[in-house]
Formats: structure tokens, sequence, C-alpha cells
């Protein structure tokens, strides 16, 4: 048998990363909602109330109220067996302030059901992770049973492993939400009883081939784990760090992918050749270290502003005068603008690549770049194009659009 523990309590950033795998809601749209939580909702015979602890803290422990309490919870819902044999609390993790606990429901005792008609629906969302999240954290392991069998084939030796759950423990309240190849390495696989010795007879075999795949791209999720995890700046910095890289151009969203745009490089290649020490991936910690020694007052506060700024004014004058061009170059192409015979170009706008005349401002000529994916349906003139959304989310339309309104999300495979 194999006990699992739950995960801790949600702090600023595994928040944003549930909010993300399971509810599909960006980084912003969640600190947002938890902050209306925070803030206080009406709620009937009890006035304004908050609902949830403070939502910027990178703690995971509860307050001793708060885990009485949650116990209390526990035992009265779901019987003694699902209760944890002691309270449970976390080590703290390093670099962490833990100025604030956990985020947490301010009292268990208002579940999310009890809160249905009082909450708008992604609010409500919001509030049942933080809830169950918070009451799983004090309740039994989940147990698995696990089983592994070798098989001896002449010189080979194959290994089947099976695992099914004997007791569901926190799982019955709470599944941190999971990738496909976590949920399909998670799944139960019986295994058929067999005896030692045993022989067994050929079946089948199955020729699969595998590759290795490159790392995925970003999600918000896992972006905001990787900035975590190599202490790039604070809980209440992640969502405005995600917004601006968006706000910017520097990236675009695809099937919840960031895909870096042209500008993205040219910047990163400017900050990184003028400004070397600060986009260091250590420079936030080493910083953050410096100054928890400042509030600690180990450490005059003057010494690492002058250490630090000094350089710095340096390179900003270096920059400014040696910075590249952030414009991404025009492409040429053979096609002459229809209006005055000037070549027409490829330039790069805020929503992708379209084609412009060379000779603007004196002819305003521009014109979409159009992919062919076949002839429209509805029309049958037109052909089908791949468009976006403005939150970045292809989907597929009709070139003679406003003419013919067809417009799928898939195409359907002939």
């Amino acid at each position: 048998d194999k006990n699992m523990p739950p995960s801790p309590p949600f702090i600023t950033s595994t928040l944003q990363m549930e909010a993300s795998r399971k509810l599909r809601f960006t980084a912003k749209k969640t600190m947002m909602l938890a902050q209306k939580l925070y803030e206080g909702i009406n709620v009937p015979e009890e006035g304004s109330v908050g609902l949830i602890t403070y939502m910027r803290t990178d703690s995971t422990n509860l307050s001793e109220q708060a885990v009485s309490e949650s116990r209390e919870v526990i035992l009265k819902e779901f019987g003694k067996e699902y209760l944890n044999g002691k309270p449970r609390a976390w080590k703290k993790k390093k670099g962490a302030q833990e100025a604030h606990e956990a985020i947490r429901p301010t009292s268990f005792r208002r579940t999310p059901d009890s809160l249905k008609d009082v909450l708008e629906p992604d609010m409500l969302k919001v509030y049942e992770l933080v809830w169950k999240r918070a009451i799983a954290s004090q309740m039994s392991d989940e147990i698995l049973s696990l089983m592994g069998v070798d098989i001896t084939a002449g010189d080979y030796t194959f290994r089947a492993n099976g695992r099914s759950v004997k007791f569901d423990g926190f799982s019955k309240v709470y599944l941190e939400g999971t990738s496909k190849k976590q949920k399909e390495e998670s799944k139960d696989v019986k295994l058929p009883e067999l005896n030692e010795g045993e022989e067994c007879k050929l079946k089948e075999i199955l020729p699969v081939q595998k590759y290795t795949k490159p790392p995925a791209r970003f999600t918000e999720a896992s972006l905001v784990k990787k900035l975590e995890e190599n202490g790039i700046g604070r809980p209440s910095t992640y969502s405005p760090t995600i917004s601006t890289i968006r706000e910017r151009g520097y990236v675009r969203v695809e099937n919840r992918f960031f895909i870096p745009e042209e500008v993205a490089y040219i910047v990163n290649d400017g900050l990184v050749q003028f400004f070397p020490d600060v986009v260091d991936i250590d420079f936030t910690a080493k910083m953050e270290e410096t100054l928890d020694k400042v509030a600690e007052g180990k450490v005059e506060w003057k010494k690492p502003i002058k250490d630090f700024y000094g350089p710095f004014k340096k390179e900003v004058g270096i920059a400014e005068n040696n910075w590249p061009d952030q414009k991404p170059k025009d492409e040429t192409t053979n096609e002459k603008c229809e209006k005055c015979g000037s070549p027409m170009i490829i330039k790069t706008g805020r929503f992708g690549k379209f084609m412009a005349c060379s000779n603007f401002p004196e002819c305003k000529n521009t014109k979409s770049i159009i992919e062919s994916l076949g002839k429209c349906p509805k029309c049958e003139d037109g052909d089908i194009v791949a468009k976006r959304t403005k939150r970045g989310k292809v989907f597929f339309g009709c070139s003679n659009y406003p003419k013919c309104d067809w417009a799928a999300w898939k195409l359907e495979e002939k």
C-alpha cells in the first residue's frame, strides 16, 4: 500500500496555476475574483463579509483557529475515518516571507453549496477551489494498492504495474488539476490474478515507436510555476507580469500556449546584451535576500542601493544610445500594388502580419495575407481562412466577410 498525502492549502501561485488548469481562468481574472471574495460579499443575515483570507501570500500554513474549525467540519461532514490523525503543517519554503497565512475560507462552515445563490458563477468556482483545497489539506491520506508483476521470456524480463484506490481519503473532496500525461499515469490499472511460476500465453505483440518530444511551450499555469521555482517576482507580481507581456505584444496565445512574437526576441536580445546582471535568473532571489537583511537590520539600506544603482545607471546610458530597433524588419514580395504599382511588402502589426504598399504614406493600400484552407461551404466563392479573436483564439471564417458570415471553431476532416 502507498499513502498519498494531500497538497497544502493555496498560496498565490498555486491558486493561479490551479484556476488555469481546472477553470481555464487567466491569472488576472483569478486574482480579480479572489480580490472581490476577500474584500467582502453581501451574505443574507450577515451583511458584507470577506469570504477568503488575503490572496497574496507565500505561506502554506493555516492559523490554529482555522485548523481547528476545518477539522470540526471534516468530522461532521465526512466522518472520523476522513480526519487526519493530527493537524497538518508544512515546512516553510526558502525565500518565503509568510507575512500572511495560506488562502482559505474565513469560515469553513460557509460551504460552497450554502453560497450558490449568493455568488456569481465564476466567483463561486474560485471559492469552491479555495474551500475544497483547504479542507482537503486536513483530511486523511489517499491509500493506493500497488502491484507489480515480472514476466520472463528467454533473456528478457517484462514488468507490468497495477494500481487501485483502497481508500479515497482527501480525494473524496479534492483532486489536483493534472496534465494529460499525469492523468494517464494516475489511472487505475487492475492486473489479473497471477501466481508465481504461472505460464503466460502470448496474445499479441504491438510495435510502438516513440520519439523524445521537445519541452512544451508555457501556459499561464506552467509559467507561474517556473517563476516561483526560480524566485522571480513575488506573489503580487505574477499576474501583472503575465498581463504585461501580452499587452505589449511580446506573446500571443494559441490553444492556451504562449507563442513569442518577433519583437520579443529583439527585446530579449537587447536586455541580455545591455543588462546581463539584471536579467540573470538569480538576480531577483539575490535581491530579495539582500532586502530581507535590510529589514532585519543586518545591512544598512544605502549600501545595496549604491551597489545596484551605480552600475545600472551606466548600463542605461549605454543602452539608450545603442538599443536595437524593436520594429520587426519588413519582408519584400514579388507582388505589385494594384493602386500605384509600387512593390508590396509584408509588415508586422498588432494582430500579426499583413501586406502594405512600400510607397506609404503616399499610398495607404493594405491587404490581409490569406492562406486558403479550401472554399467556403456557405457562399462557395470565398476562401476558408484562419483568424483570431480579440483574445487570440484561432477560428475559421470566410474571406468574403462581412458579405458571408460563415465561421467555425474547427474544420471537418475530409
